[in-house]
């Protein structure tokens, strides 16, 4: 597996796991019973996967969050001011779109600081959709190049 799609599917694990933890611990409160991490099979985890991963996708797709993943990628961190700036979203709509990016591992957030950085997975599928960017323009350019006789 390519770097970058390791990278990528670490962060994705990572978070699903942080997930279940989260689920396993709300589980053992009072209300709960404790069981459900223990009863958690295989085909779950891979269904899991496959959700998280297509929504990873779905939501790098999108032209509006998919730059701000690359202005994330071209800096250690940035202010939500800079974000705002560079994005033309007002602040709400900013930090649902942000939001929507760290629910799925690829941007981060410190609130301390009001900064946002983009993690491992987030720069591995930005580099990935470039790649394939790249790939399709060098591709078309060829395809359209003039017919020699």
């Amino acid at each position: 597996m390519a770097q970058g799609l390791s990278d990528l599917s670490s962060a994705l694990a990572l978070r699903l796991r942080d997930l279940a933890r989260l689920l396993d611990r709300l589980d053992r409160l009072e209300s709960g019973t404790g069981e459900w991490l223990t009863t958690h099979t295989q085909a779950d985890m891979q269904d899991a996967a496959l959700d998280m991963t297509l929504r990873a996708l779905r939501l790098a797709a999108d032209p509006t969050n998919f730059s701000i993943l690359t202005y994330l990628a071209s800096r250690s961190t940035a202010t939500m001011a800079d974000l705002e700036k560079a994005s033309g979203l007002g602040r709400l709509s900013l930090n649902e779109r942000l939001n929507d990016l760290i629910q799925v591992g690829l941007a981060g957030r410190n609130i301390d600081t009001d900064q946002a950085q983009l993690t491992g997975g987030g720069a591995a599928l930005v580099e990935l959709i470039e790649s394939i960017s790249e790939a399709t323009a060098k591709k078309l350019a060829e395809g359209l190049k003039p017919a020699t006789r």
